[in-house]
């Protein structure tokens, strides 16, 4: 009896301290994340102070300015009795990409224009350009929803905007780096944009040229509109229609935080306006 007793109690004891530890390490597990949290949100205001820095020295963006240049994997902490840290990120123009927002002019109608790039863009990547339409109906009704104060799902992510029958797996790994969804019309930065998307933007220029001209760009960036229209006019193409701009408003920053055991990747879409502080529209965590 005795010794029944004394396994009983030795089982529950075993038990109780399994659960304590159990919850120990849950509880560092979560402040770990916590912690991880707020690094990313000091990232993202860090970046925050690089893009007005930019625009408050330059009035053009490109790829050879200081917020295009990634972060290395780097250790925040040294010697301080804490968990490691690290972090990694980087700053995208996401006007160097098509923005499918510029699909629907309205909530009941497709913007032509915007649909023809749209098409010329599916082309140029290979992809079937009768999901054009699909995709400008898909971002119709987000706009509905908006109008109507319902959630807005297709707004939230490309990868909502692109749920369309047909594409799917490698199609849209495809399309996915070369479109964006932002929250009102915008032109294409020209100085930062893949030649696909140049292409797509301007009627009646060939992806070849195209490549040409970003490769010329990427040594010499344009100053101004009338700049970027002169090069396209040496290719043969007018681009007055062409909605093209050399400078940039919304930008995403995307990090990556290790805190100790705790792993965080993240996106923010930044809006910036003239020199004040860029302020931020979404953050999502990503898996």
């Amino acid at each position: 009896m005795a010794m029944l007793i004394v396994a009983a109690v030795a089982t529950l004891v075993a038990g109780a301290m399994w659960q304590q530890n159990a919850l120990m390490r849950e509880t560092a597990s979560e402040a770990a994340h916590a912690q991880a949290r707020w690094l990313i949100r000091g990232a993202i205001d860090w970046a925050g102070v690089i893009l007005r820095e930019d625009a408050r020295t330059s009035s053009v963006d490109h790829q050879g300015e200081p917020w295009a240049v990634p972060l290395a994997d780097t250790r925040l902490n040294e010697n301080d009795g804490r968990a490691p840290a690290y972090i990694a990120g980087l700053i995208r123009d996401e006007q160097a990409r098509f923005n499918l927002r510029n699909l629907a002019s309205s909530a009941h109608s497709t913007a032509p224009r915007d649909l023809e790039a749209f098409t010329r863009l599916l082309g140029a990547l290979g992809l079937n350009t009768a999901l054009a339409e699909p995709v400008a109906r898909r971002m119709q009704e987000a706009l509905a929803a908006a109008a109507a104060r319902k959630p807005a799902p297709a707004l939230a992510s490309v990868d909502e905007a692109l749920r369309v029958e047909g594409l799917d797996g490698p199609a849209l790994e495809r399309l996915r780096e070369f479109v964006t969804v932002l929250p009102e019309r915008t032109a294409v930065n020209a100085n930062t944009a893949a030649a696909e998307v140049l292409a797509a933007q301007v009627p009646g220029l060939g992806v070849s040229d195209a490549r040409r001209i970003a490769a010329a760009r990427d040594s010499a960036y344009f100053r101004d509109t009338g700049e970027v229209r002169a090069r396209l006019a040496q290719a043969g193409v007018p681009a007055n229609d062409a909605e093209l701009a050399v400078a940039t408003r919304y930008f995403s920053v995307e990090g990556v935080v290790t805190y100790g055991n705790a792993r965080l990747h993240a996106r923010a879409l930044l809006k910036r306006e003239g020199v004040g502080a860029p302020q931020m529209l979404a953050l999502r965590e990503l898996e």
